[in-house]
């Protein structure tokens, strides 16, 4: 069972439960509404956390949906903020339905604050499913139903596209506030960034280039491109001859898929061979580039493998550095000891951990009572640390 989009659920909801409600069209039409409404929160709900829950603590996962580049993490600063943010609401009714629930339950945010965010989506569910209602009564009920039918259609694309443009404006606003933060190295996406440098290296090492591809796999290869072409060109411009029609609130049982009275018509099929034929093409470069570039790239695994360590450890120091010289910019207007040492501590838990920031704790201790601790070391950090805020 695949999923399917919400949308054309929506809009035929509006034929079958307005037709069949005993107690009349209106209120069928509002329980679609209501229906349509509760089924897109729990899509979401199911999605962020059964899906994107249970992937979230897949490294590969992370690192190919880059939940560690500047991008994702400006969505997960705007999706945290609580309450119906502007820019969280936009986000989450704008995106793409299954991509942002899974990508938010990948990024660990609260579901409650994310059904919350998702609520307004009801300004682009209730028109939808009403166009439904509203076309099942065009006939026999005069044309100002399905004139109805189609100004409901409408609203709903236009607020869509208005969700839209402010996803882009949210994205964009949080990247104007942010960008340095943002572009600041954080130690625990230190893994996530080895594994992107290593796959970018290790692409740029295997890359096959044209002139050695071998005629028997070139040839399959850009007949399938030009037959792609063709099909493409034969859909736009020829639309009418290749596909028929179907009202939305037909009788299913007259529907035909084949013939030139039917669905798709045969120029339509020859159409969609051309394309099944086409993708051959490019699954016999994929399965030759496969075994081509398996030994180069065990080899650029195990030449860039050994940097490993190494480039782990500079970038964990780079982003030690820049959290001291986060945290050395927010104590300069008000340096009291308890702030600092609040931050201090954050930044220690960030680094070694809540076990290993105790075990600090009662070193510090330790060397304090033992009149070893220096006068300038921050409480609740280790020496090393507070050097490094000095910095």
């Amino acid at each position: 069972h695949m999923p399917a989009p919400g949308p054309p659920i929506y809009l035929f909801g509006g034929f079958v439960l307005t037709e069949k409600c005993p107690w009349g069209f209106w209120w069928g039409a509002v329980a679609n509404v209501a229906l349509s409404f509760v089924l897109k929160l729990t899509a979401c709900a199911v999605q962020q956390k059964v899906i994107g829950g249970t992937l979230s603590n897949n490294m590969w996962v992370r690192q190919t949906c880059g939940v560690h580049t500047p991008l994702m993490r400006a969505i997960e600063n705007v999706l945290r903020k609580p309450g119906l943010s502007a820019g969280k609401v936009m986000i989450l009714c704008g995106g793409p339905d299954w991509p942002t629930s899974v990508m938010a339950g990948i990024l660990r945010t609260s579901l409650l604050q994310c059904l919350l965010g998702t609520t307004p989506i009801i300004l682009a569910v209730a028109p939808l499913a009403l166009s439904g209602s509203f076309y099942l009564r065009k006939n026999g009920y005069g044309d100002m139903w399905a004139r109805l039918g189609n100004f409901m259609f409408i609203l709903s694309g236009v607020v869509t596209m208005a969700f839209w443009a402010g996803c882009a404006w949210a994205v964009q606003e949080e990247f104007a506030k942010n960008q340095e933060a943002l572009n600041t190295p954080r130690e625990e996406f230190v893994d996530l960034e080895w594994l992107s440098y290593l796959n970018g290296k290790v692409s740029a090492k295997t890359a096959v280039k044209w002139r050695e591809v071998p005629r028997v796999v070139l040839a399959p290869f850009v007949v399938g491109m030009l037959g792609m072409t063709f099909a493409a060109n034969l859909f736009m411009w020829q639309m009418q001859k290749c596909l028929g029609t179907f009202d939305v609130d037909g009788d299913i049982s007259t529907l035909k898929w084949l013939g030139q009275d039917g669905l798709i018509m045969p120029m339509g099929l020859i159409g969609f061979a051309v394309v099944g034929a086409s993708l051959l093409g490019l699954v016999v470069y994929k399965v030759w580039q496969t075994g081509y570039s398996r030994g180069p790239r065990a080899e650029a695994l195990k030449e860039f493998g050994a940097e490993e360590a190494e480039w782990k450890a500079t970038r964990r120091h780079e982003a030690r550095a820049a959290t001291a010289k986060a945290l050395t910019s927010a104590t300069v207007e008000d340096p009291s000891a308890q702030e600092v040492a609040s931050l201090c501590r954050s930044i220690t838990e960030a680094t070694l951990g809540v076990d290993g920031a105790k075990k600090a704790d009662a070193a510090n201790a330790d060397m304090k009572g033992a009149g070893g601790m220096q006068d300038d070391c921050v409480p609740g950090l280790p020496q090393e640390s507070s050097r490094m805020v000095e910095m």
